[in-house]
């Protein structure tokens, strides 16, 4: 019993991100449609049914970016902490519960920035039998260039205004979640989002 009034819930909560608005007058972003998309999406059915309405966020507002997130994210799955293994054929976005089901918006833009770290893995690869060094794809420049790439498409997505204040807050060096100055796989393991 107590699990069935938890997933109700949830999925009221779920029903609440996806009604309302987030950023611009409602009447100035594009309706949100349903799409079938082509990726890959693994984890509970709950799971599954949010991360498929970020990526109709993506589709309805922001198609360039929802083309790119197609070029570089091949499955994405629900894991217990965000990250991207753009090294996985086809690459993969691990995303937390905490990081899909914080708002529609916010899970779109997430699954961009993953994106575009995927894309700087492949630009970035010298040899089909190595992988990228971790520091061109997944280091702090990197990690500025995709909040950048971020930021690009947060209007477009209706992300609200503190959430852009937020990104533009970031130096990149987030993800040092030790302090030490190095991106390791400590950091990753202590992970909160």
């Amino acid at each position: 019993m107590k699990k069935l009034a938890m997933l109700v819930l949830l999925a009221g909560l779920v029903y609440w991100y996806r009604s309302e608005p987030e950023g611009p007058a409602v009447s100035s972003l594009p309706e949100i449609k349903s799409f079938t998309h082509t990726m890959r999406v693994e984890g509970d059915s709950l799971y599954i049914q949010q991360v498929n309405h970020c990526l109709d966020v993506l589709a309805s507002r922001a198609e360039e970016e929802y083309q790119f997130v197609l070029e570089h994210i091949g499955v994405i799955s629900q894991n217990s902490r965000t990250g991207m293994k753009a090294w996985e054929d086809p690459p993969r976005f691990d995303m937390s519960n905490t990081t899909a089901f914080s708002s529609g918006p916010w899970c779109a833009n997430s699954i961009s920035h993953d994106a575009y770290h995927s894309y700087l893995y492949k630009r970035y690869k010298l040899s089909p039998y190595r992988r990228t060094e971790y520091e061109l794809w997944a280091g702090f420049e990197a990690e500025r260039k995709a909040i950048a790439y971020q930021l690009e498409s947060a209007e477009k997505i209706g992300m609200s205004s503190d959430l852009v204040v937020y990104l533009k807050s970031l130096d990149g060096s987030h993800g040092d979640v030790n302090g030490d100055g190095k991106l390791t796989s400590e950091d990753y393991a202590a992970r909160t989002w």
